[in-house]
């Protein structure tokens, strides 16, 4: 009878815990895509493509300093579902035009937040947003990847090269460059991360690109593997103490780390989170949705914003030869860079690194080999147009200042490097950046950066990301590095995230089996 009356109770409980939980599927609009997403205890998603699972129930979760968790024990309020068929006009972008085209699921849950789904043709994205009231600070957020099948995985490691960043902490200081590893997802090692974006080789050979966009008050995702088929987010705490050092004093080093990873205003938007379908390669390369998925541009009047090409004389270390003046940081060797630009149609001569005094970490003391005036009136004079290079710690310490100084000057833009971190801190800097610069009509390259997310769609001024395992590479690395088949994978992972500063022109050949590094 006891046991009886036992199982009659655990079919009620079974039957209570079927009838709370919640089911939606929803398609893409060619039908080939569906995100399945499960309300229970927590919240899970799947995505397939056609018959094939490509992602399992995997959970995802924001945990707030306070104790509350959005996604644990959810309790939804209501689920609303729309299709938009749009066009995007595009203005610094490799298409005039982009189709927008996604189905949505939005998901309202009690206490504050909803968790909103888009299905698109080449992929899935989702977003937390928070409609708290007053701000609050993120504690950690749950972003898991449970993939089906036995994947492989192209992996670019956060830059250990000194085998001595054994800590994640260490680790959230890097450049974002480095070749990738082709290797079973199984394999990762667990102690290093990854940064995005992440391509993983499923089913059938299609491919699963991993990354990010909207990322304006957040801190950057980073990748890291359990050893089994499942990825995790990692996000970098929000900096305690940052002090001035690294390359020439022009970095902010971390010191210490708060307890949270984020502090945010109310009605706040998470970044999405994406996942992009491709059964073929080409359909990464031509992949729009982090540019899609951004917000719209802040800018009303554009018209000033005029990308082109750079002739850049760090390159070469200012080597230039059979001329009858000294070489180098000076008004004569920029003189001799603008007539070429100006007779080849380069629009834009870069002023690098050493034009401003080294190691005062202030760009407005102009070494006394360079009259920047003068350049600037003799460039425009030939048609071409003027970059400075910019340290972060400079550059952030008078934003507005520097802007309006330059700006004023007639110099066109800047080249902004050594940021080396995505943390919140970091992130905030890039957005505020953008928009002084472009309160100024000025164009900015984000070099020593971590990859576009969309920033590009917000504020179009800013033209260009490094994050890329680049050319300039090539005066420095051991015969060994294989930059032709890095060269030849990038479009294909690093550029479905945005463009890259990536020096693509050299003027001297070699192979494989010729080829040293020569710094000069």
């Amino acid at each position: 009878m006891k046991k009886s009356i036992l199982t009659f109770l655990i079919l009620i409980a079974f039957s209570c815990l079927s009838f709370a939980q919640k089911n939606f599927k929803l398609l893409s609009p060619d039908g080939k895509i569906t995100a399945e997403v499960t309300i229970g205890k927590t919240i899970e998603y799947s995505v397939s493509h056609q018959e094939d699972l490509l992602l399992e129930k995997s959970p995802v979760s924001v945990r707030l300093t306070d104790g509350t968790t959005f996604g644990e024990n959810p309790r939804l309020i209501k689920a609303t579902k729309r299709t938009v068929n749009d066009v995007i006009e595009t203005l610094v972008y490799k298409k005039n035009k982009i189709s927008d085209n996604f189905n949505e699921l939005n998901l309202s849950f009690k206490g504050g937040y909803n968790l909103v789904f888009r299905t698109y043709n080449d992929g899935v994205a989702y977003r937390f947003s928070a409609g708290l009231n007053k701000p609050f600070q993120v504690e950690n957020e749950q972003a898991v990847f449970n993939f089906a099948g036995n994947p492989k995985v192209y992996v670019a490691y956060v830059d250990d090269s000194n085998g001595r960043k054994d800590t994640f902490e260490k680790q959230f200081n890097n450049s974002f460059e480095n070749q990738y590893q082709y290797i079973p997802l199984a394999e990762w090692n667990p102690k290093r991360l990854a940064f995005l974006p992440l391509v993983i080789e499923s089913k059938n050979g299609k491919k699963i690109c991993i990354t990010e966009s909207d990322l304006l008050n957040y801190p950057g995702m980073y990748l890291n593997g359990s050893g089994a088929n499942s990825l995790r987010g990692i996000f970098a705490p929000y900096p305690k103490e940052v002090e001035q050092g690294g390359h020439n004093r022009l970095q902010g080093l971390v010191k210490s780390r708060e307890a949270y990873i984020a502090g945010c205003d109310a009605k706040t938007d998470f970044p999405w989170r994406i996942l992009i379908v491709a059964q073929k390669d080409y359909e990464l390369a031509n992949n729009d949705m982090v540019y899609k998925l951004a917000s719209p541009s802040k800018l009303t009047d554009t018209s000033w914003i005029k990308p082109g090409k750079v002739a850049w004389d760090w390159w070469n270390d200012w080597n230039i030869k059979n001329v009858d003046f000294q070489a180098g940081i000076n008004n004569d060797t920029y003189k001799y860079y603008i007539d070429f630009a100006s007779k080849y149609g380069i629009e834009y001569v870069i002023l690098d690194e050493g034009w401003a005094v080294n190691l005062q970490a202030d760009l407005f003391q102009v070494v006394p080999e360079i009259d920047l005036k003068e350049l600037v009136a003799y460039a425009k004079s030939k048609n071409v147009d003027l970059i400075l290079w910019a340290g972060y710690y400079a550059f952030n310490k008078d934003i507005e200042g520097i802007c309006k100084h330059y700006s004023d000057m007639g110099i066109k833009g800047f080249k902004v490097d050594f940021m080396d971190r995505d943390d919140q801190h970091m992130v905030d800097f890039y957005h505020r950046a953008a928009q002084v610069a472009a309160k100024y009509h000025m164009l900015l390259d984000f070099h020593g950066a971590f990859k576009p997310n969309g920033l590009q769609r917000t504020y179009p001024n800013v033209i260009n990301f490094e994050g890329v395992f680049g050319l300039e590479q090539m005066k420095w690395v051991p015969s060994s590095v294989d930059q032709v088949t890095y060269d030849v994978t990038i479009p294909f992972i690093r550029m479905v995230a945005g463009p890259l500063d990536y020096t693509q022109g050299a003027m001297r050949n070699a192979n494989k089996n010729n080829f040293r590094a020569v710094y000069t």
